[in-house]
């Protein structure tokens, strides 16, 4: 018997593999098409979200800090030595009211000497100028005179400057606290002698988040209160400036809100602040967790009819469960809240639970 060569036997089995290849894995392919085709034929199952008409109140809860109009650290002008201090640690002093007296005899010894100049020069003018009417002496010479009696003018000027500010005086009404010096000290224009704050009226300083700036403005009543009052005790305030800008770090916006009742407060003690924004009338709000963010904005997920249909969405205010929607729904508008990453365009859906 003739022997079969080596090289046909190999393709023969080559052949033998292709075949059962396209024999069995056919059929595995079909059946895993058939069961995808049967499970994307099977509904999903979702809880949902029917929109309606609803009043909305904007009421923030945030932290903010006391703090005070007019604040300052008295500190002098000039250097000297301290002849006089006039106001008690701790008392409320009025504005103008006279604070601290430095040492000025030599300025005022200086301002004496000017003027004893400056009244002679006045009477050499006068001299000069009856001269002139006779024409005893030339143009020049009287304007000489003139411009040295204005420069003894000026000297005192200067001086008078220098003397006011060796008297420190309240730049407003305010409480003087403790105070870092005592008569005969030598001060410079860096010593600090004692703190002023204006105590009565107040400011409370707080931020809210960027989102609420189109509820955000001027007149806005909030409440705040302190840590060291019964907490069911509020106070109230104003919002009288807001900053035109938002925090690049926080992206909040800072405003103020002045406090004119009878509690004394210490600025830079912290409170709680509440604010209540107007309140939106007819407003649509869906689920937090039903919008879904996309390149051009947010969407949400419908029921229509029992198929998964998407929209595009405006959204508003956020709070703590529920976004505003501008935009893209109307009340009665079925949106689907769970099951999401399962849900393709077209997709069947089975309701399950309503959400609140």
């Amino acid at each position: 018997m003739k022997k079969i060569p080596n090289w046909i036997i190999v393709v023969v089995v080559i052949a033998l593999l292709i075949a059962s290849k396209f024999v069995f894995f056919s059929k595995k392919e079909d059946k895993q098409a058939a069961g995808a085709k049967n499970k994307n034929s099977l509904p999903v199952a979702v809880n949902y979200y029917v929109v309606q008409s609803t009043d909305l109140n904007n009421n923030l809860f945030t932290t903010g800090k006391i703090g005070a109009l007019n604040q300052i650290e008295i500190m002098p002008e000039v250097s000297g030595k301290v002849t006089a201090i006039y106001f008690k640690e701790g008392e409320t002093v009025t504005k103008g009211s006279a604070l601290i007296k430095l040492n000025d005899a030599d300025l005022q010894a200086q301002l004496l000497k000017s003027k004893t100049q400056s009244k002679l020069s006045e009477q050499k003018l006068d001299r000069l100028k009856k001269l002139m009417a006779v024409n005893g002496i030339s143009q020049e010479e009287l304007e000489i005179q003139e411009n040295e009696l204005n420069s003894y003018k000026a000297d005192q000027a200067y001086i008078a400057a220098q003397l006011a500010k060796t008297s420190i005086s309240a730049p407003f009404t305010g409480v003087v606290g403790l105070k870092n010096i005592s008569e005969g000290s030598f001060v410079s224009s860096t010593t600090p002698i004692a703190s002023l704050v204006q105590l009565n009226p107040l400011y409370v300083e707080f931020s809210v988040p960027e989102k609420y700036n189109a509820l955000f403005k001027k007149y806005v009543t909030i409440n705040f209160s302190s840590d060291s009052d019964d907490a069911a005790k509020t106070y109230s305030a104003s919002i009288y400036a807001i900053e035109p800008k938002v925090d690049e770090t926080t992206k909040t916006i800072k405003a103020r809100a002045m406090y004119s009742g009878n509690k004394s407060f210490y600025p830079g003690s912290f409170v709680k602040v509440y604010v209540n924004l107007d309140e939106t009338k007819n407003t649509l709000m869906v689920p937090t967790q039903a919008v879904i963010p996309t390149l051009k904005g947010q969407k949400v997920i419908l029921n229509k009819n029992g198929v998964a249909t998407e929209t595009m969405i405006t959204i508003g205010v956020r709070t703590d469960e529920k976004i505003q929607v501008l935009e893209g729904l109307s009340v009665g508008d079925t949106v689907i809240t769970t099951g999401l990453l399962s849900i393709r365009k077209d997709s069947k859906l089975k309701l399950l639970k309503a959400a609140n």
